[in-house]
Formats: structure tokens, sequence, C-alpha cells
């Protein structure tokens, strides 16, 4: 007799944007082994192969309205408009706790829930039906009084409070209040709450939150893990190699060197493309006039002005994986500058084509590049400064073709041995059910 599948629930505020890739991608691959039943429930957001709650245009305008309302509710404490999108403080959501999905489900895996999706009150009756969570933090708000990224603050070591968001900052400000929710919330809920970090260096950030702190002091059963570091999956065997791309650009005479750059939105400055530009600027000025930027994202820049001093193909903003995939099949070398990052699918997704990266050394980058050696995958430079960068990619440029073919192999094996969606689905499949995994296995 086949004993009941294990069923797990992934719950995401949006169908665009790393976490909801993710979430698929481990929904997908979690169906690929035995024993589990596993679905994927998304707030609202266009249609595709999960389900979606916003079904209807009442639902969507619910959606919307939920959103809207807390922005709104947020004017009063905004330090300015700047930082509108940076900060939630959780106090909107519709009532999950009472679908059926979540009732049926064994273990409840949380991804990104703001967005009006998830509320603080929601989340702990969520909590309150006893059940197993599982939360992936894709950004730093499970953990602090309401940002996402703290942007240098660690006030959120203790109780947050002085928050630089906040329009009339104080020790017992709105984040303060968010964070000693967290608190209150988290701590009654210490032996089925297990949060996942997917990479080691948001652990560390998540491991010195007082939030975090009052949770794992709360357990009384040493058997459940601390927080587990577990990278986002990707399609290993769909993002590949395009085995037929011409090999050597020894002369340049014919095809460009393609530098490829990724951001949902181009205007915004902490994706960095100023610094992309000044990288392929700076290639031109010291002699490489033959190259090309392949540009992805919405150009929300002043006039739509890119400023490049190359040729430039801009694809715009891209959620289709086929799309990608051939834009990545297009490059060179992918180039990544944000200013802050907690392990991009864009890097994993070019290192799976055997696509090098350069990149700033910001949050856990530095966990995916190696940036000197055999294994060599990429080039890395402190945040802001570009002439590590543009070094590396001019070395690059004047390799021979059997040494590029030697970074393009290590970034594809970089790729399969790290993020793999079988090997990630299977580690997720032993937290689920209570098997502990020492970081260093992952």
């Amino acid at each position: 007799m086949n004993s009941k599948p294990l069923r797990i629930l992934h719950l995401n505020a949006s169908s665009s944007g790393g976490a909801f890739v993710a979430a698929q991608r481990l929904n997908d691959a979690l169906n690929g082994l035995d024993g589990v039943h596993s679905e994927h429930w998304v707030f609202d957001g266009g249609e595709g192969d999960f389900h979606l709650w916003a079904d209807s245009w009442i639902k969507k305008k619910w959606a919307f309205g939920l959103h809207a309302l807390e922005k709104l509710d947020f004017l009063r404490f905004e330090a300015s408009k700047t930082i509108r999108f940076a900060f939630s403080h959780g106090k909107t959501g519709v009532n999950i706790s009472n679908w059926q999905v979540v009732k049926d489900a064994d273990v409840i895996h949380l991804h990104w829930i703001n967005k009006g999706f998830v509320s603080l009150n929601g989340l702990e009756k969520l909590l309150g039906l006893g059940k197993k969570v599982v939360w992936t933090c894709h950004d730093m708000w499970p953990f602090t009084g309401g940002c996402y990224h703290p942007r240098g603050c660690e006030n959120f070591h203790r109780n947050c409070g002085d928050c630089q968001y906040l329009k009339h900052s104080n020790a017992d400000d709105l984040s303060s209040q968010v964070f000693a929710a967290k608190k209150r919330i988290f701590s009654a809920s210490a032996q089925q709450l297990q949060f996942v970090t997917p990479s080691v260096w948001l652990k560390n950030q998540a491991d010195q939150s007082g939030v975090v702190y009052d949770l794992l002091k709360g357990r009384s059963n040493s058997s459940i893990p601390e927080i587990q570091v577990i990278p986002n999956p990707i399609d290993t065997d769909y993002f590949k190699p395009f085995e037929s791309k011409e090999e050597g650009r020894d002369t340049g005479e014919i095809n460009p060197f393609v530098l490829m750059f990724a951001a949902a939105n181009l205007g915004n400055p902490a994706k960095g493309f100023a610094e992309f530009k000044m990288v392929c600027n700076g290639l031109v000025d010291i002699g490489y006039k033959n190259i090309k930027a392949l540009v992805v994202g919405e150009n929300r820049l002043p006039n739509g002005e890119l400023g490049l001093n190359c040729a430039v193909e801009e694809l715009g903003f891209i959620s289709d994986a086929k799309q990608m995939r051939e834009a990545y099949w297009k490059a060179d070398v992918y180039i990544t500058t944000s200013h802050e990052e907690n392990l991009p699918t864009t890097i994993m997704e070019s290192l799976s084509c055997g696509l090098p990266v350069a990149a700033f050394s910001v949050g856990g980058i530095p966990e995916m590049i190696t940036s000197s050696g055999d294994g060599q995958t990429g080039w890395l430079a402190e945040k802001l400064h570009v002439e590590p960068l543009i070094e590396g990619i001019a070395s690059y440029i004047q390799m021979g073709s059997d040494e590029r073919k030697n970074l393009k192999l290590a970034s594809r094996k970089s790729a399969l041995a790290k993020y793999s969606s079988v090997s990630i689905a299977q580690h997720y499949l032993d937290l689920y059910q209570g098997d502990s995994i020492p970081p260093s296995q992952v």
C-alpha cells in the first residue's frame, strides 16, 4: 500500500522576480521526486504553470488595492519617495490560513510574501496552524524592521529603530515596532519555523539579527537545524552552452566581443548600469573598439539615453527563459555591477551557459565566482571599482581560444556542482522531512 505523498505548498506574492523563478524551479524539481506533491501559489501576476490567486478582475483589483493601501499608509512614515518600495511594514494582506490548499499542506514554504500578500498578522495566523513552515529569505526583510536591504545599517542586530528609511526616526519608530512584532511572532513559533538563505553571506547577516537570535533561543528541541544555506536552483539541462557557437575571437575583425548586462530597471542606481557603462566605455578608451553591449531590462534612464560608446543591442525587459538563454548565447561575458545582491539568478544562469562573469564583490556574489586559479570563472572587484573588471575583461579578450575555452568549461562545471535543480530539491526534501543539512554540504 502506497503512503500519502508529502504535500508542499510554495507561496509567492508575484509571478515575476528572482524569488518567483527560484520557487517555480524548485516546485518543478520537487515534483520529479518520488513521494512528493508540490504546488506553487502566486498572489498576483500573469498566468503560467502555477496557481494564481488573483485569477479574476475583482481579485486583481483587490490585490492591487492591498499593495496600494500599504504604500499609501507608508507615505506618512517614509523619509523620501526614493525608498518607497525599499521598505514594507507588513500591515496589509489576505488571510491565507483559511485557504483549503494551506490546510491540506504538510509543509508551507514561503518565498517572497510582501506587496500586500501576507501581513504580519496573517503570518501569525499561518504559523498558528502548527504546520512546519520553511521560509527562504530572498532578501533581508524577514529579519529586519521592514527594509529589504539595510544599506550599511546594523540596527537590526539589536531592535532596529533610528531607521534611515523613516522621516521621523527614533528608538521607538516604525522599524522598531515591526521588529518587535517579528520577534514575538517568530519566537512563539520557534519549534516549527525554519529559515533558509541561498548564500552564506545572507546567513551571516541573519545570524546577527535580534529576530533570529530570539527565534533560536526559543527552541527547546536541539534537533531542529539552525538557518540552512541552500542555493536557489536552476535547470542546468536548459541553461547550457550553445555548442555550435563560434570558438575564438582572436582577430576581432568580424564578430564583436559581446558584454551582457541585465536588470529589471536600468534606471535603478543600485543595479549599477552607470558602472556597466564605465566598463564598456573604459574598454573602448584603451583600444577595444570592436565590442558590443547587450542590454536587458526596462529602460527608465533619463531620456532613455544609455551613453555607451560602442555598438548596442537593447532587448528590453525579458521574463521568458528562452529569450534569456538566447541572450546568454549571444554574449561573451556577463557583467553585473549591482551595488547590493544576495545570490543573483542571472549569474547562475550565465555560468551554466558557460559564460564567465565580471562583478562587484557584494553580498553572496563572491561565493559564486572564482576569480583566479585553474577553476577561474570570472573577475571580482570591490564595489564601484571598475578598473579591475576592465583589466580582467581585457585580458580575456586577449586570450587564445584554448584559454577562453577553459574559463567557459570551468563556469559550466561550477554551475553544475552548485545549482542543479535536482540536487537542490533533494536538499530541501531532506529539510522538509527533518534532516539537518550542514551548509558545507550544499
